[in-house]
């Protein structure tokens, strides 16, 4: 797990690994806000922006 830090990139944030000890801890908070945001995701494949952006060589 990688949480993200304000003003830093991802190989800036620090990686951790959890397991499971207890109901409710860290780990059960963490896997319900992964949860929520999967749960609120859309599909992006065909929406008019990625085409945008394949069609101008940025992605």
């Amino acid at each position: 797990m990688t949480p993200s830090l304000a003003r830093k990139v991802g190989h800036d944030s620090p990686m951790m690994h959890l397991r499971r000890c207890q109901a409710d801890g860290m780990f059960d908070r963490f896997a319900a806000h992964v949860e929520e945001l999967w749960g609120r995701g859309r599909d992006i494949r065909g929406s008019r922006d990625v085409r945008e952006v394949e069609r101008n060589g940025q992605a």
